[in-house]
């Protein structure tokens, strides 16, 4: 007998026809995430919560140590927590590790996001399969968890890794519980399903839910309900039950609820009334997912005005209402069909933290992220009917397959297309605006990130568009006005200025425009006034100058000197205060303490104008005749012009007095000429015959002296 008769070779046969599907399921599962998501590793962080929680955070910044694993324990527990919204230890320590290893390039960290999401559309096929011994309704259930759009939220946005994170220990969780269920008790399985649902827990307090979870898939698909006494059940998660309770107590001490203010002044219904429409609007996303985005207004909230309370759409919350009443009774009428109870429950179970029935964090009516998990519930509410309908009719499980095929095509295209808004903060808040054309806090939110990318002319027509809808936002009407002022629209920017003070009195930066507004219209005594107050209210260095410039122009020069000095004082380094002090002392008369402040300006900063052309005009004009430098005067003059920026006409005229100094008289006189023709045509005649008085001396031989 030959060798390979009596001892066959064995093949990868029987292992490939065992599992081969269920690695085929696993790689297209990683095939469909990368298709959505891989374009994510060339995005940038947001300004929504990424700056908060990841590229500004001053602890994740310093990346994982033992120092910042122990802040992470401690962080959003108590009122006056810092740098965090809640207690999540686990998912802060995640953006630790993602600093560390890869800085703060924004692909890396999408790109964990991704991972993390892939291994846990993996993991749920596995654990879904493992628990029903079903291979394609898991396929379809995971399939839908890893393409569905209201998903992307939670993988494209840094801040919301504690989504796929949690997701992810939640589901490994799942598996160690149904290890744990297929023999007699061992403390090994018991400890590993603890340690999972402790980590789910500790990424994101929503995951408190998950005893309850347990409990269901006791009734299905484990089945062990008619096994195990339910006294048993529920010792088992006791310890789950207790860990659950310790982080709703953190959650509720923590700065997260932050609109319990609004919430104070709404009728008792409103509550019940938002949580009822988001039930039904998650489970219309989820079928129709249109037009998703990351801020959804509350319903009727959008001016905040005395009226709020009466504008809730009573008709949709009665849709929405009748709605859910009709799938709870559809699916009391077939209790018998567990996968309904389980998959019903399971959807209004875990989405019951964040429904705003108790509190509610951040200041979204609902929000797509929240169904990451929940929606796993009404995916098993379609896959197994659907099976079930098909049976053994080889043409309704066709009918079927094309139908998921097409469903899970259709979304990962979808999907696709929605990532791409979370390319960068312009693109994402343009596409908020496009979603809520009415809500002017979607519109300020774009305003608010057109400045910060220095598009200020979009910012304000953006802006303008917010202050349609609500003329009380501070930062609209203060950035609006502050534009207009520099655009020379003065009066514009005067009522945008008043606007956002009457919202807000003690604004600062709305004092310190206005009151720049005010001196440009020589309304000297109101401009004072409006910069004490910013002083009183930010005593920074650009405050007290602006205050110094004021007083300086009113003629209150010892005042002047004094809150430039302070200026200073706050800032050793402010130009603006030196340059003001030497005004300051040739009004006084004090030529050489003004020439040396003009010294030291330029000796910071060579080619700061005012210094150069004050400096310049004391060197041609001073009755000091030891300070006089006519051709010094003149090589400032001529430097100045060849300088960005400026009043031509002063320079001009600074000029024509050099030369004069300078004996060069023809000179003088054509350059005073020029500079009066100007400023003439500018509309400003006082300056226009101050230089046609100066060249009448240029015209007889004369230098001016002031």
């Amino acid at each position: 007998m030959s060798l390979s008769a009596s001892h066959p070779v064995k093949t990868h046969h029987g292992f490939v026809r065992r599992h081969g599907p269920v690695m085929l399921v696993c790689a297209l599962l990683l095939l469909l995430v990368l298709v959505i998501y891989w374009q994510t590793r060339g995005f940038s962080f947001v300004n929504f919560d990424d700056n908060t929680f990841v590229y500004k955070n001053s602890h994740v910044l310093r990346g994982l140590t033992w120092e910042n694993v122990q802040w992470s324990f401690t962080a959003g527990i108590g009122k006056d927590a810092t740098d965090a919204d809640y207690w999540r230890p686990v998912s802060f320590m995640s953006h630790m590790l993602d600093v560390s290893l890869f800085g703060l390039n924004a692909g890396g960290h999408h790109l964990m996001s991704v991972a993390l999401h892939a291994l846990t559309a993996m993991a749920l096929f596995l654990v879904l399969r493992g628990m029903t011994a079903t291979l394609w309704r898991s396929a379809f259930v995971a399939a839908l968890f890893a393409v569905h759009p209201l998903h992307v939220e939670s993988v494209a946005w840094v801040a919301e890794r504690k989504d796929v994170l949690s997701g992810l220990f939640f589901v490994l969780a799942l598996g160690a519980y149904r290890f744990y269920t297929l023999s007699s008790f061992r403390w090994g399985r018991y400890l590993l399903m603890l340690l999972m649902s402790a980590l789910a827990m500790m990424s994101k307090p929503m995951l408190v839910t998950l005893p309850c979870v347990l409990l269901l898939v006791d009734l299905w698909p484990l089945n062990r309900r008619g096994s195990v006494p339910l006294k048993r059940l529920l010792l088992e998660k006791a310890p789950l039950f207790a860990m659950a309770a310790m982080v709703v107590a953190f959650t509720l001490t923590c700065p997260g609820a932050k609109n319990d203010a609004l919430w104070a002044t709404l009728p008792w219904y409103y509550r019940p009334g938002n949580a009822v429409l988001s039930y039904g609007t998650y489970i219309w996303q989820t079928l129709w997912p249109a037009c998703l985005t990351c801020f959804y207004p509350y319903p009727g909230l959008s001016h905040f005005d005395s009226h709020a309370s009466t504008t809730l759409n009573f008709g949709q919350v009665l849709v929405s209402f009748i709605a859910l009443l009709s799938i709870t009774a559809i699916v009391a009428w077939q209790r018998k069909k567990s996968y309904l109870v389980v998959g019903w429950f399971w959807y209004l179970g875990m989405l019951a933290p964040v429904i705003g029935l108790f509190t509610q964090a951040g200041d979204q009516a609902h929000a797509d992220r929240y169904t990451y998990l929940s929606m796993i519930g009404l995916s098993l509410m379609v896959a197994w009917p659907a099976a079930q309908w098909a049976g053994a009719s080889l043409s309704r499980r066709r009918v079927i397959g094309a139908s998921a095929v097409a469903v899970v095509i259709i979304l990962t295209v979808v999907a696709n297309k929605q990532a791409t808004h979370w390319r960068d903060s312009v693109s994402l808040w343009s596409h908020v605006v496009e979603c809520n054309p009415g809500d002017y806090a979607s519109h300020s939110g774009l305003g608010n990130t057109l400045v910060d990318a220095g598009r200020l002319d979009d910012a304000v027509s953006t802006y303008q568009r917010a202050l349609e809808i609500n003329p009380t936002l501070v930062r609209a009407n203060l950035v609006v006005g502050i534009q207009l002022v520099q655009k020379g629209r003065l009066n514009e920017a005067e009522n945008y200025l008043h606007r956002a003070l009457i919202a807000e009195p003690q604004t600062a930066e709305a004092h310190s425009a206005l009151a720049y507004v005010l001196l440009c219209k020589s309304e000297l005594q109101q401009a004072v006034s409006h910069y004490g107050t910013a002083v009183s209210i930010a005593p920074d260095a650009s405050n007290y100058c602006g205050l110094g410039n004021a007083l300086l122009q009113s003629g209150e020069l010892s005042k002047a000197i004094e809150s430039y000095q302070r200026a200073l004082a706050a800032d050793s380094k402010n130009l603006d205060a030196k340059v003001g002090l030497g005004m300051a002392y040739t009004r006084l008369g004090q030529m050489e303490a003004a020439v040396t402040f003009y010294k030291k300006v330029l000796a910071e900063s060579p080619q700061h104008l005012p210094a150069i052309n004050n400096l310049a005009w004391l060197l041609a004009t001073s009755k000091q005749d030891s300070l006089r430098n006519g051709a010094q005067a003149v090589t400032l003059a001529e430097y100045s012009l060849q300088l960005p920026g400026g009043s031509k006409v002063h320079l001009w005229h600074t000029l024509a007095a050099a030369y004069a100094e300078t004996g060069q008289y023809d000179k003088a006189a054509q350059v005073a000429l020029h500079a009066a023709t100007t400023a003439n045509a500018q509309g400003n005649a006082g300056l226009a015959q101050q230089i046609l008085n100066e060249r009448k001396a240029y015209l007889t031989g004369l230098p001016w002296r002031e």
